[in-house]
C-alpha cells in the first residue's frame, strides 16, 4: 500500500510539474493573433506561424470537430496568408479524391467543379464563404491555388459507376464476369449494407480490382483512383469501427503522398482535415494521415491543430444531437485555462521551438475532450480559439451524410 500511494504521488507531482513547464512556455512564447478575419490587413500577427513553419512543404491544418466555426475563419486566413507570403500552390481538403482531383485534371482553373466535390461540412457551412470566394479569386490570376482532396471515400458521387464503366471501356480494361463484378461494386460504391456480401463475392471482386490496378499501365491520376477504389472497398467491408478508421486514413494518406510526391512534386501544399486526421502518435493501434505522411516526409511536415475553451458547435448539414452540442470545458490544469488566464482570444503555440522536456500534459487536442497525452510528438503547434461556435446554415441546406 505503501509503495502504491509513493508511486501514484510520484506520478502526480509528474504530471503537476508537466503542466507548470507548459504554463511557463505560454507564457514566454505564445503569440497573439489579433484577427481571424481574412480580410485583416497587418499579418504580422502571423509571423510566428511562418517561422515555426519555415521550410516545411506541408501545412496541414486541423479542427476539433466539422462544426467549428470560428476554426474555419481561422484557417481561411491562415489559407490566403500561406498562399501570399509563404509561397503555398495546392489546398487539399479531407474531400473525395475522385471528385476534386478529378476537377483539377479536367480544367485546373474551374472553381464550381472543384467545389462540387467538398463535402457538405464545409461547403454548406456559411462561415466557409470567405475561404471559397478567396480561392475562386485566386484561380482567376497569374498566382492561383490550385484546389485538391485526398478522401478515399466515395460518398456524394452520383455518376461514378457509369464514369468507372467508360473508363475501362476506354482503356480496354475488363473483369472476367462483368455482372458478377458490378454487383458488388454496386453494394460497395453505393453505400449499402455490406454485410449482404458473402466471403466468395467480395474475394472475387478484390481479385479483379487488384488485376485492374495491375494491368492499368499509366502512372496517372486514374492509376491512384483505381488504388484509392480499392481503399474504399476495404473500408466498407471492415470488421468494426479501428479498423474501418485505419484504413481510411491509411489510403488518404497514399493520396496525400501521391499529390506531393507525382502530381505537385514541385508544389506546396495546404492540407484542409480533421485534427485527429493530422496527429502522429496517438496510440500504437492507431493508423493516422498525419503518422503516415511524417514517416514518409519527416520535416517536411508541419501538423497545426486547433483547441478551444468554451462554447458550442454544430456541422452544415446535420441536426442531430451527436454533430451539434456545447463544448467541454477544459479541466483546471489543461493548457487553455493557461491561454484564457493570460487574456488571449487567440494565440499559436509553436511546438517544436519547446526545448524542454517532453511530457504528457492536459489539452483538447483531438477533438472536444480534454486528454493528457505528449502533444508535443502528436502535433507540431496549436492554434487556441476562446470561444467556439456552429456553422451558420445555409438557406436550403440539406442533412446528408
Amino acid at each position: 500500500m505503501k509503495k502504491l500511494l509513493i508511486l501514484t504521488f510520484t506520478l502526480l507531482s509528474c504530471k503537476l510539474f508537466a503542466q507548470k513547464e507548459i504554463k511557463e512556455y505560454i507564457r514566454t512564447d505564445a503569440c497573439e493573433i489579433k484577427s481571424m478575419d481574412i480580410n485583416h490587413q497587418d499579418n504580422e500577427d502571423l509571423k510566428a506561424i511562418k517561422r515555426a513553419i519555415g521550410d516545411s512543404r506541408i501545412v496541414l491544418l486541423g479542427e476539433q470537430d466539422h462544426g467549428d466555426a470560428p476554426t474555419f475563419l481561422m484557417k481561411a486566413r491562415l489559407v490566403k496568408y500561406l498562399h501570399e507570403e509563404c509561397g503555398f500552390d495546392v489546398i487539399a481538403f479531407e474531400s473525395n479524391f475522385y471528385d476534386l482531383q478529378g476537377a483539377f485534371e479536367r480544367d485546373s482553373l474551374n472553381f464550381e467543379d472543384a467545389h462540387k466535390g467538398i463535402f457538405p461540412i464545409w461547403s454548406q457551412c456559411s462561415e466557409c464563404d470567405p475561404l471559397f470566394s478567396y480561392l475562386e479569386n485566386t484561380l482567376k490570376t497569374k498566382n492561383p491555388l490550385y484546389i485538391s482532396g485526398f478522401d478515399m471515400q466515395l460518398f456524394f458521387i452520383e455518376n461514378y459507376r457509369n464514369e468507372f464503366r467508360a473508363f475501362l471501356k476506354d482503356n480496354n480494361l475488363k473483369v472476367s464476369n462483368d455482372e458478377r463484378f458490378f454487383k458488388v461494386f454496386d453494394v460497395l460504391v453505393k453505400d449499402n449494407k455490406a454485410y449482404d456480401l458473402d466471403e466468395e463475392e467480395l474475394s472475387f471482386y478484390f481479385k479483379e480490382l487488384e488485376q485492374l490496378y495491375t494491368s492499368y499501365p499509366k502512372d496517372d491520376f486514374r492509376k491512384q483512383e483505381l488504388h484509392s477504389l480499392i481503399g474504399h472497398s476495404k473500408m466498407r467491408t471492415a470488421s468494426n469501427i479501428r479498423e474501418t478508421l485505419n484504413i481510411r486514413d491509411k489510403y488518404m494518406a497514399d493520396n496525400l503522398l501521391w499529390l506531393s510526391n507525382q502530381r505537385f512534386k514541385d508544389k506546396k501544399i495546404i492540407v484542409w482535415a480533421h485534427n485527429f486526421h493530422i496527429a502522429r502518435n496517438t496510440s500504437k493501434k492507431v493508423v493516422s494521415l498525419g503518422g503516415e505522411v511524417h514517416k514518409a516526409l519527416g520535416s517536411q511536415i508541419y501538423s497545426l491543430g486547433f483547441t478551444s475553451f468554451s462554447g458550442s458547435t454544430g456541422w452544415a448539414n446535420q441536426t442531430d444531437a451527436l454533430h451539434n452540442y456545447d463544448i467541454e470545458e477544459p479541466h483546471r490544469s489543461s493548457i487553455e485555462n493557461d491561454f484564457k488566464a493570460l487574456g488571449y482570444k487567440q494565440a499559436f503555440l509553436d511546438f517544436r521551438s519547446y526545448s524542454g522536456k517532453k511530457k504528457n500534459f492536459s489539452m483538447k487536442g483531438l477533438r472536444h475532450r480534454v486528454e493528457v497525452r505528449d502533444w508535443m510528438n502528436i502535433l507540431d503547434g496549436v492554434i487556441y480559439i476562446e470561444e467556439m461556435k456552429p456553422c451558420t446554415k445555409k438557406e436550403g441546406s440539406l442533412e446528408t451524410q
